[in-house]
């Protein structure tokens, strides 16, 4: 079966998003995969004259613990799923290396369908983004990656926002969209995201040829909207809020158009002022 992969560092912003996690998996038929990983070096210690090995086994028994809390307070939210829906069952799995190693390793498995994580607070994400942040896990997966601000609620998704270029990429994500909109129930938004000054006849020949084929998906409710501007991160979250998005999507491809005008990194400078969930689906993602 599917599995939804949550990554934690057990701090309030990944709990809530591993909360997050129950409802989604009902949906989408999936179970979950707690998954922590530490460095073999502390990042503080509070034991200046105690030998690393009691240091490292501290650690990995409160790691222990904290998994196995966050799992059973996840078992909890299960219990209240609807009998006739899925409810999901639940492992935990914690590695020490790197994040980047160990989910590289974590991705040669074909059941994982999603990854869900926290968004960082302002604080650092101990012992889970030692030494990376967010950019690591969308660089490293081919799977779609939902990253879930402390206050955001998912329960009831009526309206996603996917930012794009008309490109190819943008097609094989809004094809994905559409599935997960069958059982969701959610309007769709293409959102066009361009400059001032671009050559908007050639724009509107783009659109027809994009929406002639995303007809072909026969998902019956999506609408097309366009903004263009300087500040475009600022514009798309000011979009989103006015038009009660409860999901902004990026696709993310270093070389795309979009990837060029966020100034190399639209994914996380659009982090930066994330305020409503968001899901980073790569441009190469296969279809399952």
């Amino acid at each position: 079966m599917r599995k939804i992969l949550v990554l934690t560092d057990y701090t309030d912003n990944a709990n809530h998003a591993a909360a997050a996690a129950v409802s989604l998996s009902a949906k989408l038929n999936a179970n979950i995969l707690l998954f922590n990983t530490f460095v073999s070096q502390p990042v503080l210690s509070e034991f200046g004259g105690t030998p690393y090995a009691a240091e490292r086994m501290i650690w990995v028994d409160e790691s222990k613990e904290k998994i196995t809390y966050l799992k059973e307070n996840l078992e909890k939210l299960i219990e209240e799923v609807p009998r006739r829906g899925h409810r999901a069952s639940i492992n935990c799995q914690r590695e020490e290396g790197s994040l980047e190693y160990q989910l590289k390793l974590l991705l040669e498995r074909k059941d994982i369908e999603l990854i869900i994580m926290g968004s960082r607070s302002g604080t650092t994400m101990q012992h889970l983004l030692i030494g990376s942040d967010t950019s690591t896990v969308i660089n490293q997966t081919d799977r779609p990656v939902l990253i879930i601000p402390e206050h955001a609620d998912l329960q009831n998704i009526k309206k996603v926002t996917i930012a794009c270029d008309f490109d190819e990429g943008d097609l094989h994500a809004v094809h994905y969209l559409t599935r997960l909109g069958r059982l969701f129930g959610f309007h769709l938004e293409i959102l066009h995201v361009s400059l001032w000054g671009h050559d908007d006849t050639r724009e509107i020949e783009m659109r027809n040829k994009f929406s002639t084929r995303v007809k072909k998906y026969r998902y019956p409710n999506i609408s097309y909207q366009n903004i263009s501007g300087k500040d475009l991160s600022n514009r798309l979250n000011r979009h989103c809020e006015e038009n009660g998005s409860d999901l902004l999507v990026l696709v993310h491809d270093r070389h795309s158009f979009l990837n060029r005008v966020f100034k190399g990194s639209h994914t996380s400078e659009q982090l930066k002022r994330q305020q409503i969930p968001m899901l980073v689906i790569p441009a190469g993602m296969e279809e399952r």
